[in-house]
């Protein structure tokens, strides 16, 4: 197959935009879709309407399932806010996940399988505070998961302050947006 082939046939595929767009470009062109979709509500940061749109939900998967550490075993995400964005990861990169329960006064708790031991990365589609966040660390963590790491879409606080809560839980916060961010 000649090389000119090749370039014609890796530009038609979908799943392989890496090959013609780096990552900052992807991430740029990805955020103004995303802010598009999810203000067009009032101005407030809608998610669902992020999460209801499969080419916006598969470059997110795509982008956050470039920033899961080596040795990732599982993904955790809460019921049901958490679902579309994880399953989406999980399919891109063959991960299993479970989902956090409860919450409140009943406790939150891992509603699905996981092995004490595994290291697990929680997937968090927005944060403000941290706290939601890092209660679903510790509900993983309670379980025997080692969690060191957060994934969000957006970070709508932007100071730092969901970072820090879930730093207090060992983890570190990975946002791929905050919500001034250019």
């Amino acid at each position: 197959m000649s090389l000119d082939r090749l370039d014609h046939l890796l530009s038609l595929a979908p799943d392989v935009p890496g090959a013609f767009q780096s990552a900052e470009q992807r991430r740029t062109e990805l955020r103004a879709d995303v802010f598009a979709v999810a203000k067009a509500n009032g101005g407030r940061f809608d998610l669902r309407a992020v999460q209801n749109r499969p080419s916006i939900l598969r470059r997110v998967a795509g982008l956050l399932a470039e920033t899961l550490p080596t040795g990732t075993d599982r993904l955790v995400c809460a019921q049901p806010d958490g679902i579309a964005v994880t399953t989406a990861i999980a399919l891109h990169t063959g991960l299993p996940f479970t989902t956090v329960a409860g919450g409140g006064d009943q406790g939150a708790h891992l509603d699905g399988e996981a092995h004490a031991g595994e290291h697990a990365v929680v997937i968090a589609p927005a944060v403000s505070t941290g706290l939601h966040a890092a209660q679903l660390v510790a509900a993983a963590q309670d379980s025997g998961l080692r969690v060191t790491h957060v994934l969000s879409i957006l970070d709508r606080a932007g100071n730092g302050a969901a970072g820090e809560a879930v730093a207090r839980k060992g983890a570190q916060l990975h946002a791929l947006f905050t919500a001034d961010c250019p």
